[in-house]
């Protein structure tokens, strides 16, 4: 986040929802409105930054979140993490009256405006009032030009080195120099939207998940220990998912783990065609998951309408993209849910910058041994195999031993 101007009066930040939620019928926007509200009151007291009060604007352009000055950089750190907000800014809030938007101003231009500066107003206005916004930059213009008469001050509408934005909505008006825009936007993450986030090890697994977050949904992780993980191999999937767990609202996230090494011990060793086991995981897999969301007594499942899924067709996973698409239907075989793959699209490159820019921090480690070398598909001839396999009994087991881990 670039360098932000901390000024002395600054008592609230000021939030510009995502563009995309004013294409939302009235009733979905309010919805929408009420849970990025709730999912930042949320954000900064569970990291610990006191708020006096929150609200929206009369119009629902804009949410005002009020602190005291030495939180607010705290805050704009969570902010940015937040999905559904296009925007935000540390402002003062005063009247509509032009003297006291003008005595505001000064106070702002003295923290900022330096000798030699170009300068410019930026005034927006909502609401019915007795000016302009024209009115009230030539007015307020005038003003910071005699107050500061002795610094060489000269406007710059074009290029200005010092903005300060003006912003007037109904009886009151918000005075700002800085707008910062979030990486992300999106939609704000509901509570309604559940998605169970398959996770295998694979650095795609979280960005698959992450996507769904930024469309709204809230995600519950399940983890496939594939091949009996050491300890270390652990600790760097709680330690991704810590990082993905940032731009959450939850005060509890948990990520529960399925040890299906097991299993795949057994198709290794009875298992011929060696070329087919990559599908037969991904059977099991979805297999595990469809019993899961079916007769699971986890009462954070409730709801739970959609599984995602880290699959693409950059070959990052060592499958021809022949291979990976004829792949995803086989999981349609259990699943009565939809399965999103919101990767698919992208190539090698998107996906690296991608991960980069939720965390540069993000651990990618060797997830599977059992992965050959030739992969193949035919999916009648799995189907045959699958069910030759008889594997119902470790399933089932499997799913008696989920292992939980706190990670908020």
């Amino acid at each position: 986040m670039k360098n932000i101007t901390h000024i002395k009066f600054y008592n609230l930040i000021k939030i510009n929802p995502s563009s995309e939620i004013w294409l939302k019928s009235m009733r979905v926007k309010i919805r929408m409105l009420k849970s990025l509200m709730q999912n930042v009151k949320i954000s900064l007291t569970r990291s610990k930054i006191s708020f006096h009060k929150y609200q929206l604007s009369k119009d629902s352009a804009r949410i005002f979140f009020f602190l005291r000055n030495e939180d607010i950089n705290k805050a704009l750190e969570v902010l940015k993490n937040v999905f559904g907000i296009y925007s935000f800014s540390p402002a003062l809030r005063t009247s509509n009256k032009l003297k006291n938007i003008i005595e505001r101003t000064l106070e702002v231009g003295k923290e900022i405006i330096e000798k030699n500066d170009t300068f410019a107003l930026r005034v927006k206005r909502s609401g019915i009032h007795e000016y302009t916004s024209q009115d009230v930059a030539i007015k307020v213009g005038q003003e910071v030009m005699d107050a500061y008469s002795h610094l060489n001050l000269k406007v710059d509408l074009s290029n200005p080195k010092k903005k300060i934005y003006i912003e007037i909505r109904g009886e009151f008006s918000y005075i700002y120099t800085d707008i910062i825009k979030t990486e992300w936007g999106g939609l704000p993450i509901e509570k309604k939207r559940k998605v169970l986030c398959m996770d295998i090890g694979r650095l795609n697994d979280l960005l698959a998940g992450f996507s769904l977050m930024r469309r709204g949904c809230e995600l519950y992780p399940i983890l496939f220990e594939i091949s009996n993980e050491n300890n270390n191999c652990m600790e760097k999937r709680i330690f991704n998912w810590r990082e993905l767990v940032k731009y959450t609202h939850q005060f509890n996230f948990i990520i529960r783990k399925i040890n299906i090494s097991k299993i795949l011990e057994k198709v290794k060793e009875s298992l011929i065609e060696k070329e087919y086991f990559c599908s037969i995981c991904r059977l099991i897999r979805f297999d595990i998951l469809s019993k899961l969301l079916k007769e699971s007594e986890i009462k954070e499942f409730d709801l739970i309408r959609a599984i995602t899924d880290g699959v693409s067709l950059n070959n990052t996973t060592l499958c021809t993209d022949e291979v990976d698409l004829e792949s995803i239907a086989l999981n349609y075989l259990f699943s009565e849910y939809p399965i999103f793959t919101p990767i698919i699209g992208l190539d090698f490159e998107n996906v690296e910058n991608f991960t980069t820019k939720i965390s540069r921090n993000l651990k990618s480690f060797d997830y599977c041994k059992f992965k050959p070398k030739n992969q193949e598909i035919n999916i009648e001839q799995i189907k045959i195999l699958y069910k030759s396999l008889n594997l119902k009994d470790l399933i089932e087991q499997s799913l008696y031993n989920i292992e939980e881990y706190d990670i908020f």
